[in-house]
C-alpha cells in the first residue's frame, strides 16, 4: 500500500512501536519463567501464544492471536528435528478474518515428514489485472471466502534428500465484485470462485541446521501439481514451483541467508493461484498479489545477527517480476524491495524467534509480526 500523507505513516509508525513494546514485554515475562523453571525445566517442547496487533499492506491493522507448540515425537532426541505447528487468528481493520494452522510433524526418528497447511479466510482484497506493470488505477476490491487444506507426505531417501506426494484442495467463494469491473464479467479464470484439487509430485535436499532458523546448509525443493477434473477441479492446469535456499555463516554468530523461487503455471489457471509475490514471507513491502501472472521469479537475501542478549537483528533486499512467458523474464524488469528486522528469541536451545519486519517498497513501510524466519 502507498500512502498519500505522513499522517497515516505516523500512525503505522505508533503501530510499530506498540508492537516493539508488546515484544519487550513479553520477553521479560518468558525470560522471567525460564528463571524460575531453573535446570529442571522439560527438553522435549514448548508452547508459545500472545495477542498481537500489526499491520501490513494486506490488513492495514489487524489484532488477534498467535502461537506454536513445538515437540519431539517419540524418543526425545534432542538431536532431532522438531515437530511443531503454528496457529493464528485474527481479525483486520480491513474486515478480514482469517484462521490458520502450519504445521510439521517428524516421524520415526525424522524418516517420515508430513507438513502442511489449514487455512479459513473471509477477505476482502485486490486484483490489479495480470502482468509485471499496472497502476493504482487498475485496481479492483474484492471479497472471498476460502478454504485451502495442503498436505506433503515425505520419506527421506537417505541422507537429506527427500521424495513424497503433494495434496492441494481450495473452495473458492467470491461473496462480491465491484459493478461493471472485469471480474464482475465473470471472463477471468476464478472470477465466480470454483474447487481446484491436485496431486503432485515433489522432491527436496535439505540440510539446514535448523528449519526455524536455519545458520548453515541448503535447502532445495522442486514441485510438480497437476490440477485435474479426475480430482473434482473445475480449473485444468499444472503448476511447477523451483525453491532453492543457501545460509552462509560469518564467523560464530552472523548468518547471510539467500533464497531464489521460481513459479510457473500452464494452462487454465485461476487468479488466486496465478504466481505472485509480496505478503509475509516473500518480497516483504509489497502488496501481496499486487502483480501476478503465468511465472514469477524473485531472489532475496538477508544478513542476520545479534543484538543485545535475546534480541537479534536483520537486513533484508529483494527483487521480483511476473511474466506471461518465462522467456520474457529480463533484467530490466524486476521490482525492489528492501527492509530492516527485529528478532526476540524466545527458546535460545531450539533457535525459535519472534520476528518483526518493516519492509519498504514504496513510500511507506509494511509491518509484519510472525513467528520463525521469512526462509
Amino acid at each position: 500500500m502507498i500512502f498519500e500523507d505522513n499522517g497515516r505513516c505516523r500512525a503505522n509508525l505508533r503501530i510499530f512501536a506498540t508492537v516493539i513494546f508488546m515484544l519487550s514485554l513479553r520477553a521479560v515475562t518468558m525470560y522471567c519463567q525460564e528463571k524460575t523453571a531453573g535446570p529442571t525445566a522439560p527438553a522435549r517442547g514448548g508452547f508459545v501464544v500472545t495477542p498481537v496487533v500489526y499491520y501490513t499492506p494486506e490488513t492495514r491493522i489487524a489484532f488477534g492471536i498467535v502461537g506454536i507448540h513445538y515437540f519431539r515425537l517419540g524418543r526425545p532426541d534432542p538431536k532431532s528435528r522438531l515437530s511443531h505447528y503454528r496457529f493464528n487468528v485474527i481479525r483486520t481493520q480491513n474486515k478480514q478474518s482469517i484462521a490458520q494452522v502450519d504445521y510439521e510433524l517428524y516421524l520415526a526418528g525424522g524418516k517420515f515428514l508430513f507438513d502442511g497447511t489449514v487455512k479459513y479466510s473471509l477477505f476482502p482484497d485486490r486484483f490489479y489485472g495480470s502482468g509485471n506493470r499496472n497502476s493504482e488505477a487498475d485496481r479492483e476490491d474484492y471479497s472471498s471466502r476460502n478454504w485451502h487444506l495442503q498436505m506433503n507426505m515425505q520419506k527421506r531417501l537417505g541422507g537429506n534428500l527427500f521424495a513424497g506426494l503433494h495434496l492441494d484442495f481450495f473452495s473458492l467463494n467470491m461473496v462480491e465484485t465491484e459493478s461493471g469491473g472485469r471480474l464482475a464479467a465473470g471472463d477471468i479464470p476464478g472470477s465466480r470462485g470454483g474447487t481446484l484439487s491436485a496431486l503432485g509430485l515433489f522432491g527436496k535436499w535439505d540440510s539446514r541446521d535448523n528449519t526455524f532458523s536455519a545458520a548453515k546448509g541448503s535447502y532445495c525443493a522442486i514441485f510438480l501439481n497437476l490440477f485435474t477434473p479426475v480430482l473434482g477441479s473445475d480449473f485444468t492446469f499444472t503448476q511447477m514451483i523451483l525453491d532453492a535456499r543457501k545460509y552462509f555463516p560469518l564467523g560464530a554468530t552472523q548468518v547471510l541467508a539467500v533464497q531464489c523461487v521460481l513459479k510457473s503455471v500452464w494452462g487454465d489457471c485461476p487468479l488466486q493461484i496465478l504466481p505472485r509475490f509480496g505478503g509475509l514471507n516473500l518480497m516483504r513491502g509489497f502488496y501481496e498479489g499486487r502483480y501476478r501472472d503465468q511465472n514469477m521469479l524473485a531472489v532475496q537475501a538477508e544478513y542476520r545477527r545479534p543484538l543485545w542478549g535475546r534480541f537479534g537483528f536483520c537486513g533484508f533486499a529483494g527483487a521480483a517480476q511476473v511474466q506471461d512467458r518465462i522467456s520474457r523474464l529480463a533484467l530490466g524488469e524486476f521490482h525492489m524491495a528492501w527492509g530492516l528486522g527485529l528478532r526476540y528469541k524466545f527458546n535460545r536451545r531450539e533457535n525459535l524467534n519472534i520476528r518483526l519486519d518493516a519492509g519498504f517498497a514504496g513510500s511507506a513501510p509494511a509491518f509484519y509480526l510472525t513467528f520463525a524466519e521469512a526462509f
